[in-house]
């Protein structure tokens, strides 16, 4: 019975297959088989790790000679691996050199550095920072400005995570800036800065006590010439006094001479009117019914007149006082009909406002009607006291006044041994993917490690890549409480409001710092970012940190407390597939630890179990998308989404769509022609053979070169 062969065999014998075919890898059989003959002269040290590496060469199908591929991958080895099978945490290491060499991995875009990988004392980190460097802009064009970056500020940073995060970080900002030179001085001015380390000279002291010695005599200029004013000030306040008294003087003196003036005219109108009574009665005997009627005349008339000038003191007087009366009745009568209808109490209704705001109108009203006894008092009883809010109700506030249990959760505990406690975690999620058949996101571990290490995790990716599914799972395995409290708009969202009634909204943010939960801030790069640097209050994890809320009570955080975010863009502001971004506060941003969470296919090959040909067609899809964002430097509109993969199913599942229909509504629709030509022709090379998905990618093929023949018209 034949020996069965190890993977170093077979991966030979399929080149040497290959050889037939194409000549470009008689080299690397040549290579192969001489390593066979000779196993001394394998330069990375064990048959196996040779062939895993020679399949992903082969998958890469990069550019010129793969014996060229190989001689790169031997030099990477000499600095992955410098002592070979004597280096410690071997099997890490070439899990790490394997990793560089993925199929759309570092190597394949040319953005391997010695000094950038040397630069970081933890691999893995360096490997999850060059995953993140893929999906930015221009990062393979400035490899080599990130490294430079990299090597200069390796000595501020003594934390693996916080140097990862400044790298990615710089990297993002090179590719957006045209002024590269400038922005790395920055850069790195900035990362020495937050090392506490400043570039004084002794120029610059110098400068800087002639400049301290120039306000000293400014200063005391200054106070010599406000002491002058302040002088000058007094003796124009003692004229000013002087003139007011002494207009006050005229002021009075000119009154009491108008009144006795008007004294004077009464008594001088008095007289001539009973003068005028006296000589009109001597005139009765001659024409006694037009003397009365005359006399009467002309009483009349100078009644008038009197009036006319008590109108006039009156109006002069107590003007204001008249208008702001009738005002008040007017706004009383407006009021009290306003109340009483039926209108305006559906909307008291619809905004729930409190009894105590309505007593407060109530109060308003009545004392308004002061100025008018005829209007009636306001029906306290008409409005329903169902409009009360919740904030209002002691019930309510006998909840958010109990006292919490502030014991520490397992997972959270740093008293017990970190890796007991991961450990524990792991074990739970191992049990619940076998008794349940659940699935976790392959960035799951690194997250949760983040959370249990209260780093604040800021997860970004696309729009449907299960970023939400993923916290989610943490909370449940974690055992504590997931509050999703979306972006936030205005500071209340955090930390709640004084009600009109005197009360307080509890915001759920508030429940979770009190009380232990994973506050969950989605969109965050959505979010108002003036109101969003609150968060920077709660981000302290120390033993005794605590805040003050609008309701005056001190809450110290509970110790099972956390805060993860997550976002489409990494904090930089908008582009072009997520135009309504904001720029996130670098203060915000230095208190995240930014973690790239992408699609991963193991979720929808699950989803799609059932419908192997569908999964295959959606993966040569999302490949053909992400081609096009190399090629153009932005993301791909219209992107393959693990949401997506679970509406296909609910259509093939219940029938409810055939497979015309879902390529149209999935794949197809507000999509420009021109793009989907390019995704046809990209999948056309993966087609080229016969596949399981062949028949869904002619159907995609045809209606797409139908588009295209109507002119784009659907």
């Amino acid at each position: 019975m034949a020996a069965k062969k190890n993977k170093f065999d077979t991966v030979s014998e399929h080149i040497r297959s290959l050889v037939h075919k194409d000549r470009n890898y008689l080299e690397l059989s040549i290579y192969l088989n001489d390593i066979r003959k000779n196993p001394e002269k394998n330069p990375f040290g064990s048959t196996e790790l040779l062939a895993e590496l020679t399949e992903r060469l082969i998958l890469m199908k990069r550019p010129g000679s793969i014996k060229a591929a190989m001689e790169d991958a031997e030099e990477i080895y000499s600095i992955v691996i410098p002592l070979g099978e004597n280096s410690d945490n071997l099997e890490l290491l070439k899990a790490v050199f394997l990793k560089i060499f993925e199929q759309d991995g570092i190597y394949a875009y040319d953005m391997f550095s010695a000094p950038l990988f040397n630069s970081f004392s933890d691999k893995l980190t360096y490997i999850n920072v060059m995953s993140s460097l893929m999906y930015i802009h221009k990062a393979g064009d400035n490899i080599g400005l990130i490294t430079d970056y990299a090597v200069a500020v390796r000595q501020f940073f003594t934390d693996e995570q916080s140097f990862g995060a400044a790298v990615i970080n710089a990297a993002g900002k090179l590719a957006l800036c045209q002024d590269t030179s400038g922005m790395m001085n920055s850069l790195v001015s900035l990362a020495q800065r937050a090392a506490g380390i400043y570039d004084v000279s002794e120029e610059s002291l110098s400068a800087a006590d002639i400049n301290t010695r120039k306000a000293e005599m400014l200063l005391e200029s200054a106070e010599k010439k406000l002491q002058a004013s302040e002088k000058h000030s007094a003796g124009y306040k003692a004229l000013a006094e002087s003139c007011e008294q002494t207009l006050k003087s005229i002021s009075v003196s000119e009154t009491q001479n108008i009144r006795s003036e008007a004294s004077a005219a009464i008594l001088d109108v008095k007289r001539a009117y009973e003068e005028m009574l006296t000589a009109e009665q001597k005139r009765l005997d001659f024409d006694k019914d037009k003397l009365l009627r005359d006399i009467l005349d002309s009483a009349d008339k100078k009644i008038r007149e009197l009036r006319m000038i008590a109108e006039s003191i009156k109006e002069s007087t107590s003007a204001d006082l008249y208008r702001i009366n009738t005002e008040a009745n007017r706004a009383a009568e407006r009021a009290a009909s306003m109340l009483q209808s039926d209108e305006i109490r559906n909307i008291i209704k619809e905004l729930n406002q409190t009894d105590g705001l309505i007593e407060k109108i109530i109060h308003v009203e009545n004392f308004s009607r002061k100025f008018d006894d005829n209007i009636p008092p306001v029906n306290a009883v008409s409005v329903s006291a169902a409009a009360a809010p919740n904030t209002a109700s002691p019930a309510v506030n006998d909840v958010y006044c109990a006292p919490p249990d502030m014991t520490v959760n397992y997972f959270f505990n740093e008293s017990i041994p970190f890796n007991e406690r991961i450990g524990e975690l792991f074990r739970k999620k191992e049990k619940d993917i076998a008794e349940n058949g659940a699935l976790y996101h392959d960035r799951f571990n690194d997250v949760i490690t983040a959370v249990i290490e209260n780093s604040n995790p800021y997860l970004i990716g696309p729009s449907g890549c299960g970023k939400t599914f993923l916290v989610e799972q943490i909370a449940a395995l974690l055992g504590v409480e997931f509050i999703d409290i979306g972006y936030i708009n205005e500071e209340y969202d955090i930390i709640g409001f004084q009600t009109a009634s005197g009360g307080y909204n509890y915001p759920a943010f508030y429940r979770a710092y009190k009380y232990g939960g994973i506050v969950f801030c989605d969109e965050f790069d959505n979010s108002n970012s003036r109101a969003a640097v609150k968060l920077n209050s709660f981000m302290s994890g120390g033993r005794n940190a605590s805040y003050c809320f609008p309701n005056g009570e001190r809450v110290m955080r509970h110790p099972n407390f956390r805060i993860i975010a997550a976002g489409n863009t990494a904090g930089s502001g908008a582009d072009r597939n997520y135009s309504t971004r904001e720029k996130i506060e670098e203060s915000v941003q230095q208190r995240f630890t930014a973690m790239y969470v992408s699609y991963d296919n193991r979720l929808e090959k699950q989803i799609l179990a059932a419908y192997p040909g569908w999964f295959d067609f959606a993966v040569q899809f999302r490949n053909a998308t992400d081609r096009w964002s190399r090629a153009n430097d932005c993301s791909a509109p219209g992107i393959f989404t693990t949401r997506d993969a679970a509406t296909i199913r609910k259509y093939l599942d219940h029938k409810s769509f055939d497979t015309a229909a879902i390529l149209d509504y999935e794949f197809i629709e507000t999509k420009d022609t021109e793009y989907l030509l390019y995704i046809v022709k990209q999948m056309d090379m993966y087609y080229s053979e016969v596949r399981e998905s062949s028949e869904i990618f002619e159907l995609f093929r045809n209606r797409v070169s139908e588009i295209a023949r109507n002119g784009g018209i659907r």
